[in-house]
């Protein structure tokens, strides 16, 4: 799987904007993202805390770990 490198928005207005664009293409869809340690590592991602594989591989993790419980 091909991961792009996306430039990062470093400042937390330009963080919280993504996150609300995010949020309104899922909403106009249907879905929601709601899971808070997911919306954190997104956080995180788009403030270049993170990397995108990471943020990738942490999320897919705690998905995978919820599924099982």
């Amino acid at each position: 799987m091909s991961v792009s490198v996306q430039p990062r928005l470093v400042s937390q207005a330009a963080v919280r904007e993504a996150i609300a664009f995010a949020d309104a293409a899922l909403a106009l869809a249907g879905h929601a993202v709601t899971d808070a340690y997911i919306r954190d590592l997104l956080e995180q991602c788009l403030s270049g805390q993170i990397s995108d594989a990471e943020y990738i591989a942490l999320a897919t993790q705690h998905i995978d770990r919820t599924r099982t419980r």
